[in-house]
């Protein structure tokens, strides 16, 4: 079989090198082009090839994207970084058709709900899905007459982003106003499950959607986090998730992944967030059998029936790792992006 050329936007972020560990593993014949927007990302050095592309944000972005996927022979897309998902999934058709190949995006209005956690809520709410009651705060006063009727602790958080960022879990009324003006596109939320940062408390899940509509998993694990992102990571079969997190999956149209983070506690486990994309934890999903890049190859572009994968079990645990380019200056990764190397160190 001829190499299927797959293109990782993002590449310099976690989720980016994630979907190439992935793909590297997956038994496939697979050529991997890294993609990001600047050259001192160490994903662009361990693929098979690299490339250099415009920001999403830039007003010409969607004119000059199709004859760069055209030019580099891509015969698929996966969204390595979250900034570039609205994108993709909005002009998903378009370039598809003028590129002449697959991107995987879910429908734009998945990647909305997903991408506000107060939308979210709203849409798990509606579902008659579990959920943790949240508010839209005008001002500080409004704010905390919230939480002392709800309870504390209570999560002040942006309506947007990731890894944790403008996130505070709060205990009282004192805290609440100090933050509460630190806090933009704020909402504020009752803490879902049980207090606590051990991986007793908070799982992060995976559902993925074939191209038939078929559902695969769930993927359950249970993590602690650093930097907001997942350090520590037990897999296992936490059947009691299943329920929910299929529930979840059938209510939103879906292209790929969905990823759920929810906590356990007293009430049963709450989702807080969804992510409709690959997740930080692609890799380490897909060595214990879940490796969701391979289920799209499989699916979307191949066009098989993919079964239900056998998830294994076990502990991931996080390193930090480097990208060497040897006699190589900054200034010549202008023109030119030479393949990095890594060292074994055990």
């Amino acid at each position: 079989m001829k190499p299927i050329r797959v293109l990782v936007t993002g590449a310099g972020s976690g989720v980016g090198q994630g979907i190439v560990k992935a793909l590297r593993i997956s038994g496939l014949p697979v050529t991997v082009i890294a993609a990001d927007i600047a050259p001192l990302n160490a994903g662009l050095f361990f693929a098979d090839e690299a490339l250099l592309v415009p920001r999403v944000e830039d007003p010409d972005a969607l004119a000059r994207f199709p004859s760069l996927l055209r030019g580099a022979g891509i015969d698929m897309v996966m969204i390595g970084s979250e900034f570039d998902l609205k994108f993709f999934s909005r002009h998903r058709q378009a370039i598809e058709a003028e590129a002449g190949c697959l991107v995987v995006a879910a429908p734009p209005e998945t990647v909305a709900i997903a991408d506000d956690k107060w939308l979210t809520t709203e849409f798990l709410r509606r579902n008659g899905l579990a959920h943790a009651p949240a508010c839209l705060p005008e001002t500080a006063d409004e704010a905390v007459r919230w939480a002392d009727e709800s309870g504390w602790p209570v999560v002040l958080k942006s309506r947007t982003g990731t890894s944790s960022r403008n996130v505070h879990v709060i205990g009282d009324a004192p805290a609440l106003r100090r933050l509460f003006a630190q806090v933009p596109n704020r909402m504020l939320q009752a803490f879902a499950g049980s207090v606590g940062d051990g991986l007793a408390h908070e799982y992060t899940c995976s559902v993925f959607r074939c191209a038939d509509g078929s559902l695969l998993g769930p993927f359950t694990a249970r993590r602690t986090l650093r930097g907001g992102s997942s350090w520590v990571v037990e897999v296992a079969e936490f059947a009691w998730l299943h329920p929910l997190l299929l529930a979840i999956a059938e209510c939103l149209p879906g292209m790929g992944s969905l990823n759920v983070q929810l906590r356990d506690g007293p009430q049963g486990p709450i989702p807080f967030e969804l992510n409709a994309r690959f997740s930080g934890t692609t890799a380490i999903r897909a060595h214990f059998g879940f490796n969701e890049p391979a289920f799209a190859l499989r699916s979307y572009r191949l066009g098989e029936t993919v079964a239900p994968p056998q998830v294994g079990s076990g502990m991931a645990l996080r390193y930090l790792e480097e990208v060497f380019l040897d006699g190589i200056a900054a200034a010549d990764l202008a023109t030119a992006l030479p393949r990095g190397t890594t060292r074994r160190w055990t």
